[in-house]
């Protein structure tokens, strides 16, 4: 068996790993980077040339592990969950570069193996910030290989770990994403405890603005909670409420729920008259149309940076005791759009609050993985400081890019 990490032992995100036995090769994760320039722009047999490969397995839908399938050859087929697909084609649809998919995907569902040639592909869920994200087993030549993708042990469902690593057993190879061995060796937060946190932030204002990800669904569970606890009504946006029609009913949303408002940003309006749109606009305009009264009185609801005149407007007619809840990573807070959005949040006299929890692995999760999975070797990818894994490990393999690992 063979493995190359194509790109991804020295940065996070746009990532991608190549993994080969006798008879098959395949490509797990084809990702943009995170500053959106492709440093690595072609590769023979997947972008440019006859196909070589035999299969792409997308691990979940970040722009950063799945943003170039486009650029695969048509010769290659890809794999991802088909609800991935269409919450990432749902998302993109309203932001101002589009993100649709154009090539066909076959859908990857989990503890359904998929089989080429003499390798072995089995997707398991794992908790992240990404609904439905996996981590693949990888099984051929008699040697298993775990590729746990993006993980974490912190989240509503990270108590899913230990049960999956010990349905899985003992593996021959580790690779693992390794985000926070960059950062000081602490013990995260669980969401559990951001909700305390956003609370006792909260409580003594009228209307709070959540920063964050449409596609980030344990932080819209604490956004529900964190409205329970301090009697706000929650209102979605109108991408919020198309995403959480796809993943679950267990969460309030705005068709099962007359509790819950939908609000439509001006740059949404505009083209609600477009057919593009109105597949995600005309199930909910009712709840749009009273969600104007749920704005007069309090409440918490999601935001994007593109809604900075949305909020400029409501500052003018609504908001008169606001705040700002920024639950990213606060690495965005350096891009442009960012930056711009929450200067202006300080010209409003709006307070802004960093209240996050991260959506990667802390140490413990490494020490689980490890202590359960018992690989021979650990192989360590998106990250920003790959020597860090030897704090977790005695068999660690340290790879730079394009360096081939066989075993």
């Amino acid at each position: 068996m063979k493995v190359k990490i194509l790109k991804g032992t020295n940065q996070i995100g746009g990532v991608f790993t190549e993994i080969s036995s006798k008879e098959a090769k395949i490509i797990i994760d084809f990702g943009d980077d995170l500053d959106g320039v492709k440093r690595l722009e072609n590769i023979e047999g997947l972008t440019i040339g006859e196909p070589a490969y035999d299969g792409v397995f997308i691990t979940h839908n970040h722009q950063d592990h799945m943003g170039r399938i486009d650029d695969i050859l048509d010769g290659v087929p890809v794999y991802m969950s088909d609800l991935s697909r269409k919450i990432f084609e749902t998302v993109f649809c309203f932001s101002k570069n589009k993100g649709k998919i154009h090539r066909k995907t076959i859908n990857l569902e989990e503890g359904k193996t998929v089989t080429i040639k003499d390798m072995k592909i089995t997707p398991y869920i794992v908790d992240h910030s990404a609904y439905n994200s996996f981590m693949i087993l990888i099984e051929a030549e008699g040697k298993r290989i775990l590729h746990t993708g993006d993980f974490r042990n912190h989240g509503y469902k990270g108590v899913l770990l230990e049960s999956t690593l010990k349905k899985i057993g003992k593996i021959d190879l580790l690779i693992t994403e390794g985000t926070t061995l960059s950062r000081e060796q602490v013990k995260s937060k669980t969401e559990t405890e951001l909700v305390d946190d956003i609370v006792e932030k909260t409580k003594k204002y009228d209307q709070v603005l959540m920063l964050m990800s449409t596609t980030n669904i344990d932080r819209v569970t604490t956004m529900q909670r964190v409205a329970n606890r301090t009697g706000k009504t929650v209102i979605h946006d109108i991408v919020l409420s198309n995403v959480l029609q796809l993943v679950t009913q267990k969460i309030p949303n705005a068709l099962n729920s007359k509790d819950v408002g939908v609000y439509l940003p001006g740059s949404v309006y505009i083209k609600r008259d477009k057919e593009e749109y109105k597949k995600y606009i005309e199930p909910f305009q009712e709840r749009i149309n009273e969600t104007g009264k749920l704005l007069h009185g309090k409440f918490i609801m999601n935001i994007r940076v593109s809604m900075l005149k949305d909020v400029e407007r409501l500052k003018d007619k609504v908001l008169d005791n606001c705040c700002v809840v920024y639950s990213m990573w606060e690495g965005y807070q350096k891009e442009e759009i960012y930056k711009k959005f929450l200067d202006r949040m300080m010209e409003l006299n709006i307070d802004i609050y960093n209240l996050h929890v991260s959506g990667h692995a802390d140490y413990t999760a490494f020490n689980q993985v490890i202590e359960i999975a018992k690989p021979n070797a650990v192989i360590p990818m998106h990250t920003e400081n790959k020597e860090k894994i030897k704090d977790f490990t005695d068999k660690a393999v340290i790879l730079e890019d394009m360096e081939t690992y066989t075993f």
